[in-house]
C-alpha cells in the first residue's frame, strides 16, 4: 500500500534552467537603451564642457590710461565672485593672438597701424554669470566707465541650455538607476518557498547581454574607420564596468522575479 501511495504522490519539479533566452533579450535591450544614454551623456557633456570654456567676455579699454589703472583695474575685476579669471592683453599681445588665430586679419590690422589695436580683458565667467549674462555685463560697464563690453549671447545661451540639458540628462541617469536598484531589492526580499538555484546562470545571461550591447556599439562605431578613439570619447573602462555590473544584477534579480 505505501508503496502504491508513493508511486501515485506527484513528483517534485526539477530545478531545470528556463527562460533565458527572453531574459537575455530583455537584459539586453535594457543594456543598449543604457549605452544611448551614457553615449549622448558623454557627448552632450563634453560639448557643454567646449561650450563653457570657449565662452569668454571681452572689455576693451577705451582711450590710453596708465599701467598702474590697468593693474588696478585687473584685479578690481579678479576679486568678484562671477568671475573665474581674468587676463589683460596688451596690444600687442591683442595682435599676437589674433595673427595666431586669424593671421590675414592679423595683417589687415597691422595695414591700419599697430596703434590701432586696443587692450583688452578677457575674462571667464562661472555659469551663473553666464546664465545672467546680460544684467552681469551691463553691471560691468556701468562700474567701469574705461571698459567697453564685447559678448556673443547666443553662445551665452547655448552654454546654458546645454549645461540644463547635461544636466537634466545626468539626473534621470541616476534617478533611473535608483528604481533599477528599488526593484531589484524588492524582489530580493520578497519571502518566497519555493527553491531556485540557477540564480548564478541568470546573472551570466545578463553580464552576457552587457558585453553583447557593447559589441553593438563598437559594430555601430567600426564603419567610421576610428573605434578607438570614439570610444574614448564616449565610454570610459569605469562606466563600463557599472554597467556589466547592473546586467549581472538584473539578470540574477530576473531569474528571481520569473515574471516576464
Amino acid at each position: 500500500m505505501a508503496d502504491l501511495l508513493e508511486q501515485n504522490a506527484p513528483a517534485k519539479p526539477k530545478h531545470v534552467l528556463r527562460l533565458y533566452r527572453r531574459l537575455f533579450l530583455l537584459v539586453f535591450a535594457v543594456a543598449v537603451l543604457w549605452q544611448s544614454l551614457l553615449f549622448v551623456d558623454a557627448k552632450l557633456e563634453r560639448y557643454y564642457r567646449e561650450l563653457s570654456d570657449s565662452f569668454k567676455v571681452i572689455l576693451v579699454v577705451e582711450g590710453r590710461p596708465s599701467n598702474e589703472t590697468l593693474e588696478q583695474t585687473g584685479n578690481s575685476l579678479n576679486q568678484k565672485t562671477d568671475v573665474s579669471s581674468v587676463r589683460l592683453y596688451s596690444p600687442e599681445d591683442a595682435l599676437a593672438e589674433v595673427h595666431r588665430q586669424n593671421p590675414q586679419l592679423a595683417e589687415s590690422l597691422l595695414l591700419m597701424g599697430r596703434n590701432k589695436m586696443p587692450a583688452y580683458y578677457e575674462l571667464k565667467l562661472t555659469p551663473q554669470a553666464v546664465n545672467n549674462i546680460g544684467p552681469f555685463v551691463d553691471n560691468l560697464a556701468s562700474e567701469y566707465q574705461i571698459l567697453s563690453p564685447r559678448y556673443n549671447g547666443e553662445h551665452a545661451r547655448l552654454v546654458f541650455y546645454t549645461g540644463l540639458c547635461a544636466k537634466t540628462l545626468r539626473l534621470s541617469l541616476l534617478f533611473a538607476g535608483l528604481l533599477f536598484l528599488a526593484f531589484m531589492f524588492l524582489v530580493e526580499a520578497h519571502p518566497t518557498e519555493e527553491m531556485r538555484s540557477h540564480h548564478f546562470g541568470g546573472a551570466v545571461s545578463g553580464v552576457l547581454a552587457g558585453v553583447c550591447a557593447c559589441a553593438f556599439f563598437a559594430l555601430l562605431l567600426y564603419p567610421t574607420g576610428f573605434l578607438n578613439d570614439a570610444a574614448r570619447q564616449f565610454t570610459t573602462p569605469e562606466r563600463q564596468i557599472l554597467v556589466f555590473a547592473f546586467c549581472g544584477l538584473f539578470g540574477w534579480t530576473l531569474s528571481k522575479w520569473q515574471k516576464f
